[in-house]
């Protein structure tokens, strides 16, 4: 009972089913809106297809969230039913091992599966998508960038998923700070797919980085089709532009955007709460009055406390927790961050990285400067295991020198400020703020400073 994908590989399934998988690829890799649906027409065409209950479980975890890892638990158990009924090749066979070993709370043992897998097949752009995907989430950027370049050198350029493929190694390599590489190859993703958010998103990160604001805001302008047919990952992208808004000093703007597109929709999935979160505290630090729209975070926050399933969507619920004030919350979370299993990816994580920074977060949301600063001087080299991309770990990065200002750590900010200069080419965050520490140190004649200074982050890991 095997059926030949869109990509030229085999799946145990009805011939009924395939044109389903096919649909459910393709939405996958585009950050569709209809990937759901594409999965629940799989499943009503073949309800005992192994791939599609693999990617069940696989998508759920995706979304970090407690409640859903019972739900992946469960897709695993049919997708290895359908394996005692029917039998698999070895290629769903390690399918089910990175179910297996994601379902744990190994998150690394499962890109090792996908990458075994991708060794007998790099045409696997499935497989690709989610060692990315789960890289991603590890901080592992260099892991990325090896292992999308790793599936291109065996792939042709007529590979139908090929414009997705790019898109991946776009934001592998600006993650890496191959900045002006990322770029081209960014747009040539989008020539080759005009679905591609991701390859989108990826030059949008250059702009970013790079310090171009006001041209990264026409190139979303000019773009904005590329996301039109997204689930709520338009809204990240959304959030880029209002990055590039408050960087030109378009305030405003960017508060209308949260509004009307960034927070539009009250989710509660941790992307669009980071995206919120992360936006909100920008504005606040940048003098923007945002009123009560910390709230409606906070309470999904607030129902957030033990579900301990990424550190990096710890952090941002406790952002909105602390800035909202909800302090015994704030404190409730803080205290049982380190509460994982020892053995899981996540556990050792929150003990080495996300204790100090959540203690950090909270201290600088109550008015603890020298704390706060303090507190994420010493990790900053580590930050990056948390997941997530620069332009999210950023916000702590602004935390950190906002705060160093805040408590008159002058000597020690400056060289910062200026080395986020160097890396950006202009920043107005740095820039004003070097200015005013500038201004500072010449009315107290340069006073000397109370702690040793930070060593310089690298640009990439």
């Amino acid at each position: 009972m095997r059926a030949i994908d869109r990509t030229g590989l085999a799946l145990t399934t009805l011939p009924a089913a395939i044109g389903h998988w096919d649909e459910l690829v393709e939405q996958f890799l585009s950050h569709g809106r209809a990937t759901p649906s594409a999965l629940t027409a799989l499943l009503a065409a073949d309800p005992d297809c192994l791939m599609g209950w693999c990617a069940k479980g696989l998508f759920s975890l995706l979304l970090a969230r407690g409640e859903l890892v019972s739900v992946a638990a469960d897709a695993l158990c049919r997708a290895r039913l359908s394996q005692r009924e029917r039998g698999a090749s070895r290629r769903e066979q390690l399918y089910i091992d990175a179910l297996a070993a994601a379902v744990d709370g190994r998150l690394g043992d499962a890109v090792a599966t996908f990458e075994q897998g991708l060794d007998s097949d790099p045409g696997d752009s499935f497989a690709a998508k989610l060692s990315h995907a789960f890289r991603f989430m590890l901080g592992d950027a260099r892991g990325m960038r090896q292992s999308i370049e790793r599936v291109l050198q065996q792939t042709g350029i007529d590979h139908p998923h090929i414009g997705y493929l790019l898109g991946c190694r776009a934001f592998a390599l600006e993650e890496t700070g191959a900045y002006e590489e990322a770029e081209i190859i960014g747009r040539r993703a989008l020539e080759r797919a005009s679905r591609d958010a991701w390859g989108l998103h990826a030059v949008s990160h250059v702009h970013e980085m790079t310090g171009r604001a006001a041209e990264g805001a026409r190139f979303l302008a000019a773009n904005e089709s590329a996301v039109a047919h997204c689930n709520n990952f338009s809204y990240h992208v959304f959030w880029h532009l209002a990055l590039f808004q408050l960087e030109i000093g378009e305030r405003t703007a960017a508060l209308a955007l949260y509004d009307s597109r960034i927070r539009a929709e009250h989710t509660d999935d941790f992307r669009d709460i980071a995206n919120a979160a992360s936006l909100l505290t920008r504005l606040e630090i940048d003098g923007v009055v945002v009123g009560s729209r910390w709230d409606e975070l906070a309470d999904i926050a607030e129902r957030r406390i033990n579900d301990r399933t990424l550190v990096f969507a710890d952090l941002h619920y406790l952002i909105a927790l602390a800035a909202a004030g909800r302090v015994p919350a704030a404190q409730a979370f803080v205290a049982g961050i380190i509460l994982r299993p020892a053995a899981s990816d996540q556990g050792r994580i929150s003990r080495e990285i996300g204790l100090l920074t959540a203690t950090a977060i909270e201290a600088f949301f109550g008015g603890k400067f020298a704390e706060c600063a303090l507190g994420l001087q010493r990790v900053r080299l580590q930050l990056y295991q948390i997941g997530g991309s620069h332009a999210q770990r950023d916000v702590f990065e602004q935390i950190m020198l906002e705060a160093m200002v805040r408590a008159g750590m002058h000597r020690e900010v400056r060289p910062l400020l200026r080395e986020r200069l160097a890396r950006r080419s202009h920043n107005r965050f740095a820039s004003e703020r070097l200015v005013k520490v500038e201004r500072t140190g010449r009315m107290l004649g340069g006073s000397p400073s109370r702690l040793a200074k930070a060593p310089a982050a690298p640009d990439r890991h």
